[in-house]
């Protein structure tokens, strides 16, 4: 049977294409109104047998698909030499029943149980939808919901067994939509109604008519993780992993696995023991020094492009990378958060251009950058031992035993090779020793510091020198408010007025585009912008771009904060007038207005131990790739996508935050004190609800106070400590999912909810002078007295200096002596006994004194009446 990589992979890539069709259908084989008399004809051919019956039939309904878009495919096959429809259409549809002379076809059907993993290794389990078809009920399997992956999260079950999760939440079944709607439910809900989505989902395959594989089988990509982001996999297993993820890993580890066949110059699939895959990890280093190492004056103007800079910048660097290895989108199983993972063959070609890659990026990352940016690139070979482990198969400490410990092996390399990031330049001295900067009264940049070495680097921009680096970082940040999508090529688009942005000279040039600008150039564009990759940004309709061209790949985009808040003057808000401060001129000299208490708050969140979730937080049967791609897939969801619609809901959010950097597990925001702390605990509710609520998967975070005009960097540091203390605090006992703020972190649901209502109560009496003006500052006062020391054995602050808990009730009395109010005299009263005790009725496991919680909720109701 003649085939190439390109069929098997779209192949793979449909190869389960059926169970929408087939869930879609309402009736079986025999009175499908779908399938015709040819396919139900193929029957005996393409379903294997179980207990005397025909089992699989989601097959027929996938050749159905080849036949149904006949003229799409043959159009698409008309490059290929001696490849005809039916052979495209059987490679796909006889992944259950191979024929025993097609490695091609048996090529699919080993990429199709290692994408499921231990899933497919029972030979019982495997065969278990022919069982309940016909125990139960024929059409059962179309009411059952997908679960979410974050559901079976733990860190606490043993890793030697199958886990046990009770399921209570169901995913909605729609197309993919970033919105509350696409939250999980703790409710059953309708039935799932597949036939409208699959009439949807037609309705834009329909637009896919190109003979360009290459952009046939990327564009499919994004419309399957539209339309397939929630249909279950399976729905014998646990329906945990979407149809679009295990069609994804599927094809992936297809066109690898036949990259290594051919390489072998074998006619035979690898044995268990083969090592036919490899892992591919990148990281970049540097970057919060790069972000944030950029002096105050401009820097609202400057931080948003430079934070998008890097994700242009690892973004273009893993489809270099996907280029140059001759992969496809589907390879790609992570790209996010300053890193990737890509999944490549194991063979001579793919390790040299790994290195070389490896070895040339350096290179120009340093000549762009100097030593501020590096990227770490490492692999870890592995195959079916790995993937579909037996006990104790592998005593080798060095060798991982199963797919998590891949990733944790890989994620140590990578940390090995973060420590010698330059040994490549090595060779080549002169660069790693030439000086820096020259010194002298050369010009440097207004807003990083940075020596402008030549006279023709530096631009003059709102009357400051800029370098051209950072003059093209605030064009992209600028851009980004507006843009409807962003278009990557491999060479120059001279038709267009503007330049392209090209992150370190890697050979991809970026254009961020709106609508309207595509619409006025349509004519040309038509004749010219061939090739391309174009993104809708943060919209699923990417099909209704109005760009044309050939072989082209359409697909959508999400990213975390392109939106901002403007001035009433020009541009973005600066970070005074994020603070609440009005200007009355352009000049932003002369004030209006100012709040009271003006700090600008600097927020820093990320996902807790997300790298032991990765390595150990899946039951040890249900580790694979395809859960591995989910579990990626709906981080990012939240924090490229969800995080949006946080932003966009809430007008004071809109006015007076900035979101810096969103995606993969965390987030950098800036914005006015006291509402980033109001949006800091609405993303952790959010979280929450996106997560399932989940306890042992949580998200910390910490947020720092300071002034408009202190040092990004600086103030990056001081978050980054306070995020580190919540990721370092405990309640009953256990650590992380807290929140840290003045320097003290609480635990999310009972502490942080506590000091919240304590606040509001103080804040009310305040309001009412109900409590004299000096309270908040005399409770602080009175805690640093108190000299408060923690002992560890009970993992409690006591109160070393006793005199300041009679002194706290001798000035609460005298206080209660003063007052009428009732409310005041209880609260008084109360706050006596709770001191005095050292104890909260509620929160006993806090480690906190309650002379804390009074000072902290008083410091913060007081700043918040200023």
């Amino acid at each position: 049977m003649k085939s190439n990589r390109n069929e098997v992979f779209l192949a793979a890539l449909l190869h389960d294409i059926g169970k929408f069709y087939q869930r879609a259908d309402e009736k079986g084989v025999k009175e499908s109104k779908y399938l015709n008399n040819e396919i139900k004809n193929l029957e005996s051919t393409l379903c294997p047998v179980y207990k005397n019956k025909y089992s699989h039939k989601h097959v027929l309904w996938t050749a159905q698909f080849f036949k149904d878009f006949e003229s799409h495919f043959r159009n698409l096959l008309g490059r290929e030499k001696g490849i005809a429809l039916d052979t495209l259409m059987r490679l796909a549809a006889a992944h259950h029943k191979p024929a025993e002379n097609s490695l091609p076809e048996k090529i699919i059907q080993k990429a199709d149980h290692y994408a499921s993993g231990l899933d497919r290794s029972n030979a019982d389990d495997t065969w278990q939808d022919i069982r309940d078809e016909h125990e139960l009920a024929w059409d059962s399997y179309k009411k059952i919901r997908m679960r979410s992956i974050f559901e079976g999260i733990s860190l606490n079950k043993p890793e030697d067994g199958v886990w046990l999760t009770e399921y209570h939440y169901t995913l909605p079944m729609k197309p993919l939509s970033i919105t509350k709607d696409y939250f999980p439910e703790n409710e059953v809900g309708a039935t799932p109604d597949y036939s409208g989505l699959w009439n949807s989902f037609i309705s834009e395959f329909k637009f896919l008519q190109t003979d360009s594989f290459r952009s046939f089988s990327n564009t499919l990509l994004f419309l399957l993780e539209k339309y397939t982001g929630r249909i279950p996999a399976s729905t014998q297993h646990l329906p945990d992993v979407s149809l679009f993820d295990h069609a994804k890993m599927t094809a992936a580890f297809a066109v690898c696995l036949n990259d290594y066949i051919r390489d072998k110059g074998s006619a035979e699939i690898p044995g268990r023991a083969a090592t036919p895959f490899l892992l591919v990890g990148g990281d970049l280093s540097g970057i919060q020094r790069f972000i944030y190492g950029i002096i105050a004056k401009g820097a609202a103007k400057n931080l948003k492009g430079r934070s998008f800079y890097l994700q242009l910048l690892i973004d273009n660097l893993t489809r270099a990378l996907i280029d140059k290895l001759g992969l496809y989108e589907a390879n790609i199983v992570y790209s996010s958060g300053g890193g990737f993972y890509i999944l490549a063959p194991n063979t001579d070609t793919a390790i040299n251009s790994i290195r070389e890659f490896k070895e040339n990026t350096a290179r120009k990352l340093f000549e762009s950058h100097r030593a501020e940016l590096s990227l770490s690139i490492d692999f870890i070979p592995f195959g079916e031992y790995n993937i579909i482990p037996e006990k104790n198969a592998i005593t080798d400490k060095d060798f991982p035993k199963n797919i998590g410990n891949v990733w944790h092996m890989l994620y140590e390399k990578l940390g090995k090779d973060k420590a010698r990031r330059f040994k490549c330049l090595v060779m080549d001295y002169d660069p790693l020793f030439e000086p820096g900067s020259s010194g002298g009264d050369k010009p440097r940049d207004a807003i990083t510091g940075e020596e402008i070495a030549r006279k023709d680097d530096g631009i003059t921009m709102d009357g400051v020198l800029v370098s051209k680096l950072t003059h093209e970082q605030i064009r992209l940040g600028q851009k980004l408010r507006d843009v409807d999508y962003w278009m990557m090529a491999d060479e120059k688009l001279d038709y267009f007025d503007f330049p392209s942005f090209e992150p370190s000279n890697i050979g991809k040039h970026n254009y961020f585009l709106t609508r309207k600008e595509i619409q006025e150039k349509e004519d040309k564009l038509r004749l010219s912008a061939d090739r391309v990759r174009i993104m809708a940004i943060n919209d699923t309709n990417f099909l209704e771009t109005p760009q044309k061209g050939i072989e082209n790949i359409f697909g959508f985009q999400f990213y975390g904060g392109n939106k901002y808040p403007l001035s009433r003057h020009k541009g973005p808000k600066t970070f005074e007038e994020l603070c609440g401060i009005v200007f009355r001129d352009e000049k932003k000299e002369t004030r209006e207005k100012a709040p009271g208490f003006l700090r600008m708050g600097v927020l820093r969140m990320d996902v807790d131990n997300l790298g032991a979730i990765f390595r150990n937080g899946i039951s040890p049967d249900k580790r694979s790739f395809s859960r591995y791609s989910t579990l990626s897939r709906s981080l990012d969801y939240f924090f490229k996508g969800y995080l949006n619609a946080i932003w966009e809901e809430n007008e004071q959010y809109r006015e007076y935050t900035q979101i810096i950097y969103s995606g993969g597990d965390d987030l950098f925001i800036v914005g006015k004190w006291d509402t980033l702390i109001e949006m800091a605990h609405d993303i952790q509710k959010s979280f929450a609800g996106w997560t399932c609520h989940n306890p042992e998967l949580s998200i910390s975070g910490g947020i720092a106070f300071v002034y408009p005009k202190f040092p990004v960097l600086a103030a990056s540091i001081y978050s980054g400590n306070e995020e580190n203390n919540a990721k370092n605090h405990e309640y009953a006992g256990q650590k992380k999912n807290s929140f840290s703020l003045f320097g003290f972190a609480f635990e999310w649901e009972h502490e942080y909810h506590w000091l919240v209502n304590l606040k509001e109560e103080i804040k009310a009496l305040l309001k009412n002078e109900k409590l004299s003006s000096g309270f908040s500052a005399d409770m602080y006062h009175l805690m640093i007295q108190a000299g408060l020391v923690k002992n560890e054995s009970e993992n409690a602050y006591r109160i070393s200096n006793y005199q300041v808990v009679w002194l706290v009730a001798y000035n609460f009395k005298r206080a209660m002596k003063n007052t009428n109010a009732p409310d005041t005299k209880a609260f008084l009263d109360k706050w006596i006994n709770l001191i005095f005790t050292g104890k909260i009725p509620g929160l006993e496991n806090t480690m906190y004194h309650p002379l804390q919680y009074l000072a902290i909720a008083a410091r913060w109701a007081g700043m918040e009446l200023r």
